[in-house]
This record gives structure tokens, C-alpha cells and sequence, in this order.
């Protein structure tokens, strides 16, 4: 890790909340001291600000730090406090590290994952709404047994209330019985218990021998999803999704009005069929994060993948490029246009902007500038192009990883288009039939000359 103070000490100024929030993220980390021996104010590209303090334990030849919380959770007051309690514990020969495993190992796993909830799955670190939800959705009915469905009640009834266990009593067999039980009822949901419990031991704990951890022969099987658009298939939809009138060269908007299509999904699925992009990705996007220009491209804030191998920006190929630039010239002088909105309208910053947006909705008023689900517009258009069965979402990624690597057979530029792993590129594309039997063709199953056998009538 890049370290770089912002101040020198001589000019250093006393921090404050307002210095803390107005300092700004940069492409690599950096601190700025704070106004104890050792406080440090960490900022990082993803704008995440953290508090921690920097000690020696007596015997250890290299300095450690201790996190100390979130900003603007544990504020400038509070995080001095919590360094001059360190800095004792430290005079007194603890080691600060050892301490938090030890006192979080006496804690029941409820009062933990509480204060999992608290300090380390929150928004400020990163964590995807969805994540946040799905996490809490699943340890709620299954940890806490706070659900009113009997059978859930009925089943969990059957094992021990690990909930009130402390963390160093957990032992696998525990879990694997919980796990069992929720397996009988939905085996995906007992592989996510399984998989939220193991993250929050080896993120939040960081103790040895994670209780939660299951072989990979008493996990439960999950069916991966497959299904894509064939080459043959997905031109249809594509034709469906973009009409354009032949003599403005601009979006049809009465083949839009007779199918009964909202015409930003169609092109916010038309985007996400030709980049390969995940819906979240793509239906965000706004014009800033747009380049044009020889080499047009998308610059995204973060992606599913971005901690890991840290790739945000994303080359544009020419039907992509032709979308958005149809798009552009749609909104800025047609104001019947879907994509059209006053120049102080927040969604006019948007390239798939929601017409619903400030509306009073079923659940609420929207709150939401972007197009959010275009999910039914999705059913629409392929039941139109004679696709009959159903398609989630996602497979529009699967068909553009599927179709790019039937052409260019290269996995290295399919994960660079993708912005994962080769490996998880290869789970992405399909090997559709074709692609199989010329392989098998390839191979060289005679020495010489093949053998003409005799056709029999």
C-alpha cells in the first residue's frame, strides 16, 4: 500500500469534521495524521474514510494498526478517545489485535453478527445494497428465527439456537446440522447460510479454524444458469429492441407506441446485449462516464469485480457506440423524445433516464432518476422475436460472452471485455453446439487417408 501524508507536520492544521469531509479521494490511498500519536485519517479510492491507529507492540519488529471505525460513524472526538484507550492497553504489553479476537470469541454469534451489522457491513464500506439485504434476509429467519412461516419455526425447532452460542463454542458440527435443516427446505438458501456465515467469520472475526466452513461434498448442488441468445436469435431481438425511422434516422416512436414498449429499456437492453455490462452497470451509467472520440468508451464508478482486479474502464465496440450516440442526438433537440428533460432536471445527467421518477408509485414515490427493472420490456421484446421461453435478466451478459467467443474464440479478450477472471469468462461463455463439433472435426482420428465406408440403403 502506497502510504502519503497530506500535510507536513510543520504545517499541519488541528483535523476537524469539516477537514474530514472535505477531503477528497484520489487513485491511490493516503492518510492525513490526526491529533494523537498515531491517530491516522485514511482515505481510499473507493471513498471509503477510515480511522486507525498506529502502534509497537514490545517484541515485534514491525509497526501494526488497529482500525478503529468509519467515518463519519466514529467522528474526530470519538476517534481520539478510542486511540488514547489503545495507547494504554498498549503501555500495559496488549496487543490491541489479539485483544479484539479474544473479546470477540466470547461474544454469542447473535450480539457478533449485530455488531457485524454495525461496523462492517454498511454502505460506507462498500457494500451493495443488495448484499446488505440479502445477508440480513437470509440470517434473520435462520440465526435470529425471526420469521412467522411455521415451517421455517418447525424445522429450526430441530437444532440447537446458535444464536446465543458464543463464537468459541460453534463448532462445524453445529452448523452442519443448521445447514442440513435449511437445506430440507431450500438448498440454495442453506449454500448462501453457509457462504454469508463463512464471509463474516474470515471478515469480521479474522480468528483460525472458521466453524463454518463445509466440503464441497456436503455442500448442495446448484443448477447454473445457461441460457443465451443464439446468432440467430439475438439479431431479432436486437431489431426489435432498436427501430429507427428511415427518413430522420431517429427512434421510431410509433413502433414503440403500437408494441406497447418503453423505449429506454429497449435501448438500455440493447446496450447491455452489445457490452456485455450487468444491469446495475448499465442502467446507471451518465453522460460524464460516456467518452467520445476514436477510441469511445465507458468509465464506471465500480463494478462487481472492481476490488479485485480493479478494471472500471471499458472500450465501446461500434453498435454500442451507435446506441448511445442515438440516444445523445435524441435528447438534446427533441422534446418529445423519452430521453429528453430540462437541463435542471436531474435525470437529464442520465443516459437511461425514468419517466417515473419524482411520481407517486405503488410502493411510494419514486425516488430513483434511472431506469431501474427493464425487466417486463425484456419479456415483451422476446416473445415479439419468437424467443417463447423465459430468460432472466442476466443472460443478456451470457449472450454477449457466449457470441463473443463463438467469433473470436479468445478467452483473454472475452475476461478483458468482461472484467473478470478468465476463469469466470469461460463460466460466462457457453460453448454453444457448433463451437463443439468444430473442435471435434479438428481432431485427426486416421493416419492417412480417411476410409470411405459402404452406404447401406
Amino acid at each position: 500500500m502506497i502510504e502519503k501524508e497530506i500535510n507536513k507536520k510543520s504545517k499541519a492544521k488541528k483535523l476537524t469534521d469539516a477537514i474530514c469531509r472535505s477531503l477528497n479521494r484520489l487513485d491511490r490511498p493516503y492518510f492525513k495524521s490526526g491529533d494523537y500519536p498515531g491517530l491516522q485519517f485514511w482515505i481510499y479510492p473507493s471513498g471509503k474514510k477510515t480511522w486507525r491507529f498506529q502502534y509497537r507492540v514490545k517484541g515485534k519488529k514491525y509497526q501494526e494498526r488497529k482500525r478503529l471505525g468509519n467515518y463519519p460513524i466514529v467522528g474526530v472526538v470519538e476517534a481520539i478517545k478510542r486511540a488514547k484507550v489503545e495507547a494504554d492497553k498498549i503501555f500495559k504489553g496488549e496487543d490491541p489485535k489479539e485483544q479484539i479476537k479474544s473479546d470477540l470469541l466470547k461474544l454469542q454469534l447473535g450480539d457478533a453478527i449485530r455488531k457485524y451489522y454495525q461496523e462492517e457491513l454498511t454502505s460506507i464500506n462498500q457494500y451493495r445494497p443488495s448484499t446488505i439485504k440479502g445477508i440480513k434476509g437470509t440470517f434473520g429467519p435462520w440465526i435470529f428465527r425471526n420469521t412467522y412461516e411455521k415451517d421455517i419455526l418447525q424445522r429450526i425447532e430441530k437444532v440447537e439456537d446458535l444464536q446465543y452460542k458464543k463464537l468459541s463454542s460453534i463448532t462445524p458440527k453445529m452448523f452442519k446440522n443448521l445447514y442440513q435443516v435449511c437445506a430440507s427446505r431450500s438448498p440454495i438458501t442453506a449454500n448462501r447460510l453457509q457462504e454469508y456465515l463463512r464471509k463474516f467469520w474470515n471478515d469480521f472475526v479474522k480468528a483460525d479454524d472458521n466453524p463454518f466452513v463445509l466440503k464441497k461434498k456436503y455442500k448442495n448442488t446448484e443448477n447454473v444458469y445457461l441460457d443465451f441468445l443464439n446468432h440467430i436469435e439475438l439479431p431479432r431481438v436486437m431489431k426489435n429492441l432498436v427501430r429507427i425511422d428511415e427518413r430522420s434516422k431517429r427512434l421510431n416512436y410509433s413502433y414503440y407506441e403500437q408494441c406497447f414498449l418503453n423505449p429506454v429499456s429497449c435501448l438500455l437492453l440493447a446496450f447491455m446485449l452489445a457490452t456485455g455490462r450487468r444491469p446495475e452497470e448499465a442502467r446507471s451509467l451518465t453522460w460524464a462516464q460516456f467518452t467520445k472520440g476514436g477510441s469511445p468508451r465507458i468509465d464506471l464508478i465500480k463494478t462487481k469485480t472492481s476490488k479485485k482486479n480493479q478494471k472500471t474502464r471499458f472500450n465501446l465496440g461500434d453498435d454500442a457506440n451507435d446506441i448511445l450516440n442515438l440516444i445523445s442526438k435524441d435528447r438534446l433537440n427533441n422534446p418529445d423524445s423519452s430521453f429528453y428533460f430540462p437541463i435542471n432536471d436531474i435525470r437529464n445527467k442520465y443516459i437511461f433516464p425514468s419517466k417515473d421518477y419524482g411520481r407517486k408509485l405503488k410502493d411510494g414515490k419514486c425516488k430513483t432518476p434511472h431506469v431501474i427493472d427493464p425487466s417486463k420490456t425484456w419479456a415483451s421484446v422476446l416473445s415479439m422475436s419468437g424467443v417463447d421461453r423465459h430468460m432472466k435478466l442476466h443472460s443478456t451478459r451470457h449472450t454477449f460472452a457466449t457470441n463473443f467467443y463463438r467469433v473470436t474464440k479468445d478467452i483473454k479478450a472475452l475476461a478483458d471485455a468482461l472484467g473478470t477472471t478468465e476463469a469466470q469468462a469461460l463460466k460466462y461463455a457457453k460453448l454453444v453446439g457448433e463451437t463443439v463439433v468444430a473442435g471435434i472435426n479438428k481432431i485427426k482420428f486416421f493416419d492417412d487417408e480417411k476410409p470411405v465406408l459402404k452406404q447401406v440403403n
